[in-house]
């Protein structure tokens, strides 16, 4: 995975610069020295140029953080590419109807297209484990 995790603080035109630009360099040279392992992107909070991320950047997967619409996601980044993500860290910290209501809103949307369930942005250290197993139950259940 290569993780950018500053990326969407850039306007378009820096983005494109310190981002893109290197991202693809990056997954060219991946691809030569790596031939055929799957390279996922994480441009975080990347919005709406997550689209032109993955376009240029020929990604296999790109996560999406927390603070995107994976239904907008869906729209601009097509299969084949995987979409990953992007259940808020902090609706796990909470639990109850707040994880529940996040898995539920990203299940459907992601439904016959290629997609790993995710956070948008890591586990928290301070994570209850029966949520985590809850989440488990909840994309199991799907």
């Amino acid at each position: 995975m290569l993780f950018d995790t500053w990326a969407g603080l850039l306007p378009p035109l820096q983005f494109r610069a310190h981002v893109i630009d290197p991202a693809e360099r990056i997954v060219r040279a991946l691809r030569a020295r790596c031939p055929g392992v799957p390279l996922i992107g994480f441009p975080r909070l990347a919005g709406l140029m997550l689209g032109e991320f993955v376009r240029v950047t020929r990604v296999d997967a790109v996560g999406v953080d927390a603070s995107s619409d994976m239904a907008v996601a869906a729209d601009i980044v097509s299969p084949p590419v995987a979409l990953q993500g992007n259940v808020d860290p902090l609706a796990l910290v909470a639990g109850g109807g707040a994880l529940e209501d996040a898995v539920r809103a990203i299940l459907p949307v992601m439904r016959g297209r290629p997609f790993v369930f995710n956070l948008g942005h890591g586990i928290v250290p301070y994570t209850p484990i029966a949520h985590v197993t809850r989440l488990t139950e909840l994309v199991r259940a799907g």
